[in-house]
């Protein structure tokens, strides 16, 4: 074989083992789409929550006009070890910005009640549970969907980012359709109140155009 190949080989497959040593630190995996996208899974979402595919139109608009941050798109081989490895960079990402929302949420929500919610991310179909226990908000990434009484979140990777850095207030955010709640409404009144307690004036809103977000 020639040598340069077989070097090449090599590099591939070393970047693919440290990969695989990076993922087995973050525990359970299920399928989502920075493992194995479907579309399938977002048309069901879709069914199950009326008009969630709304949140993408939305998130691009406030993209375009640069109220949320913008995710170059991949430009790799499928299933490459360099895919791989971006993923993997992506997805920590993620979960430190849903941490960051997890800990802004539990110290806004002090003594008061806090209903069980799920958060899912439209582009990845990632799924996070978050549930009050005393006085600590447990986080669950990888959750396989909702619990019963859980509210659900429907928007996406660059909403959360936003909206744990401060940058866009859940209201904002809920009133321009970059996230949707559904659930009984008077637990996605009680959300809706912790998680916009520190809402900052200065959140950009989108033209009057865009639809608001209801509740279902």
């Amino acid at each position: 074989m020639n040598s340069t190949l077989l070097h090449a080989r090599q590099l591939r497959t070393a970047a693919l083992v440290t990969a695989l040593s990076i993922f087995s630190g973050l525990g359970p995996v299920h399928a989502c789409g920075y493992h194995d996208p479907s579309g399938m899974a977002v048309g069901m979402l879709n069914l199950a929550y009326p008009d969630a595919l709304h949140v993408r139109t939305a998130v691009w608009m406030a993209q375009r006009e640069g109220i949320i941050d913008r995710v170059d798109p991949v430009v790799t081989t499928p299933q490459s070890p360099e895919l791989l490895l971006l993923q993997m960079a992506r997805l920590r990402d993620v979960q430190a910005q849903l941490e960051r929302l997890r800990t802004r949420a539990e110290s806004q929500a002090g003594k008061q009640p806090l209903p069980s919610f799920a958060v899912v991310l439209i582009g990845s179909m990632l799924w996070t549970r978050f549930d009050l226990s005393g006085d600590t908000l447990t986080m669950a990434v990888h959750a396989n969907g909702p619990s019963q009484d859980d509210v659900v979140i429907v928007t996406d990777a660059p909403v959360v980012a936003a909206l744990a850095d401060d940058r866009l207030s859940f209201h904002a955010a809920l009133g321009n359709g970059l996230l949707r709640s559904y659930g009984p409404p008077d637990r996605v009144e009680r959300l809706s109140r912790v998680l916009d307690q520190r809402a900052p004036a200065q959140a950009k809103l989108l033209s009057s155009s865009t639809k608001p977000s209801e509740v279902h």
